[in-house]
């Protein structure tokens, strides 16, 4: 018998969902994504305008250039293939400034990290409240002040005979101490002017991780007569293992860029003692204007960069994690 063999409408009731109901909500749902996913290119397309024309544009550029013979004032450009390359290493100053830049590299970024790892410990635990705040602003202050202005107070720091490093150092019956005219102690230098200026942002952002870790998990394994360094090692260091992670790729990528406080300190001497890539590069591409040779420096260092990250990540599997 069908519904409506009695004379009585069983229609379905108006707030029952149809098929075109369905249908039309859909599309509104459609519509709203589209809207919504356009909205969301429209506020990254400066982003991605600005990556392309002082990012990916100029990369792909001094790609091309590093393989030529570049005039900048004629703009005559003449194909030499991997000249360019081979003059790098057959430089003298040229492996001299990457031999510097690896020793940067290897010695700034350990220092920073770890005398950040070691400033966040005090803060985090050995202080009070009160003195945990203001330490960190003392800590801290160092990274708010512009690299140029630190380095030309450092610079007079470091006078052999008119500085406050010897002056003191004398006091404690130490000779004086060429710091900045020494080959075998420029270095050193700028790796002091480093650390002091950089561990207060390492600080900050291992203190972060540092806060994460479980105090009561902590106490539950001092009662079970873990040593500090036992707690330290297998409790606090695989918490923060991110951050500290994260601090050392800053560190690394900031010492292979090293460039200002060198420039400010030494000028790269005595000699070439204390130059590293970036200063070269600029020598050559600014002074000297090859921008051949520049561009295959830069070139260099952009792969340094990326295989040094490589093998961070890679190594990080181990002693990193997440969870």
């Amino acid at each position: 018998m069908s519904p409506g063999s009695y004379g009585v409408d069983v229609g379905l009731p108006t707030w029952f969902p149809t098929g075109d109901k369905v249908m039309e909500k859909k599309r509104k749902k459609t519509d709203y994504r589209k809207r919504e996913t356009r909205t969301a290119y429209l506020f990254t397309l400066p982003s991605f305008i600005g990556f392309i024309v002082f990012v990916l544009f100029p990369v792909v550029w001094v790609i091309i250039i590093s393989f030529q013979n570049y005039n900048l004032f004629t703009g005559e450009s003449v194909l030499v293939g991997l000249k360019n390359y081979i003059k790098i290493f057959n430089d003298s100053r040229s492996v001299t400034a990457l031999r510097n830049t690896i020793w940067y590299t290897i010695f700034c970024s350990l220092g920073n990290t770890l005398m950040g790892l070691l400033a966040a410990i005090v803060v985090d635990d050995k202080l009070g409240k009160k003195l945990s705040v203001f330490f960190r602003a003392v800590y801290f202050f160092p990274s708010l002040v512009g690299l140029t202005f630190v380095a030309i107070i450092w610079q007079q720091f470091f006078q052999t005979d008119a500085g406050l490093i010897n002056y003191y150092l004398g006091l404690l019956g130490i000779d004086k101490i060429g710091w900045l005219s020494n080959q075998s102690m420029s270095k050193i230098s700028v790796l002091i002017l480093d650390v002091w200026k950089n561990t207060g942002m390492s600080m900050l952002l291992i203190l972060a991780g540092l806060q994460n870790v479980d105090r009561g998990l902590l106490e539950a394994a001092e009662i079970d007569g873990a040593s500090g360094w036992k707690r330290f090692r297998y409790i606090t260091i695989p918490v923060a293992s991110p951050q500290i992670f994260f601090v050392l790729i800053m560190n690394v990528t900031g010492a292979l860029r090293i460039y200002e406080s060198i420039y400010v300190l030494t000028n790269g001497g005595p000699g070439d003692s204390s130059r590293s890539l970036v200063m070269l590069i600029a020598e050559k591409g600014f002074t000297s204007f090859d921008y051949g040779t520049a561009s295959a420096l830069s070139v260099l260092l952009l792969i340094l960069i990326g295989l040094v990250t490589v093998i961070q990540f890679i190594g990080s599997r181990w002693w990193v994690h997440y969870e």
